[in-house]
């Protein structure tokens, strides 16, 4: 199986093409390294440092074969979003739009888009549904939603099978300061650096965080299973801001805290109801917030004594 994954050096792509590449697939990579980083990747790949919105791309689809395309690639910051929307509209609608059509031309036999749970908005009681009415507060939520517009459409009218994917908060090793979901890395820096880390609103806002690995199994999963449709890919429990810092004290890594007000567009509750995937195809997350977080602080740790030993060696 020749898989492609758009963003494949990101934090989240990554994750996704090594799960792929241990089921024996052959893994493609496009992406324009403005977030992921090669080093992110150290299984045996094909890469191809472009633009996913770049024409070039319809060569790889002419060349080969592929058999799934998983888009990851993606503007991911709401802050970013809002500042400069031409961006995110140019990565994430266009991008998208010709991932899309290069797909339905060539004759993908699936197509993976990762939303977000940003497209429901802040006017909702969670936990979430996929049937909820979508009334996203910020530029990268509505791209995201208009994203899924265009999967629908394009499943409709060119019969492109197409499964969405909403994730919620999603965390782990090598996720970049950056994004709606950098609560976590940005902690964990402050702990391990001993510097107060900023809390935007009164830190009550909660979030469903998933371990990235249970991301790229769901994903696996749906395609083995040719799964079609929208679905939520959550945790399904919600942990405030508060909660996640008395953790790290709990794991001995104390955190000191300053208040800032609330961000335009930072969404205050959101968790996501997963009963639909696992009613599906079966699947439920296996790491616990708590499990992931030692784990990524571990990840963290051992990357520092790596450079540690490159520097001194």
């Amino acid at each position: 199986m020749n898989v492609l994954v758009t963003g494949g050096y990101g934090f989240i792509g990554s994750a996704v093409g090594r799960r792929f590449f241990e089921e024996g697939a052959t893994v493609y990579i496009i992406d324009n390294l403005s977030t992921g980083h090669l080093r992110n990747v150290d299984f045996e790949h094909k890469s191809y440092l472009l633009n996913v919105e770049d024409e070039v791309c319809e060569h790889l689809f002419k060349e080969i074969h592929f058999d799934v395309v998983v888009h990851c690639a993606a503007q991911t910051s709401v802050q970013q979003s809002i500042q400069e929307p031409v961006k995110d509209i140019l990565t994430n609608i266009v991008g998208l739009s010709q991932m899309l059509f290069l797909s339905s031309k060539y004759k993908i036999q699936h197509f993976v888009f990762a939303s977000s749970a940003a497209v429901y908005g802040d006017s909702h009681y969670p936990p979430l549904e996929e049937s909820d009415v979508c009334e996203p507060i910020s530029m990268y939520g509505l791209n995201k939603s208009i994203g899924e517009t265009y999967c629908e459409k394009w499943q409709k009218d060119y019969r492109l099978p197409i499964l969405i994917y909403r994730f919620a908060n999603v965390f782990g090793p090598r996720q970049p300061m950056q994004g709606d979901a950098a609560v976590i890395p940005s902690m964990l820096k402050s702990s391990m650096e001993g510097k107060p880390f900023t809390i935007y609103g009164d830190g009550e806002q909660t979030r469903d965080f998933i371990y990235v690995d249970d991301i790229a199994d769901a994903i696996y999963a749906g395609v083995s299973a040719r799964l079609q449709g929208t679905y939520n890919v959550s945790t399904n429990e919600a942990w405030s801001i508060h909660q996640v810092i008395l953790l790290l004290q709990h794991l001995n890594h104390p955190l000191e805290i300053q208040y800032a007000p609330a961000r335009e567009g930072d969404i205050e509750h959101s968790f996501l109801n997963n009963d639909k995937l696992a009613k599906a195809i079966g699947w439920r997350p296996k790491t616990s917030f708590a499990e992931g977080i030692e784990r990524t602080l571990q990840a963290i740790e051992n990357e520092r004594l790596a450079e540690i030993q490159q520097k001194s060696g």
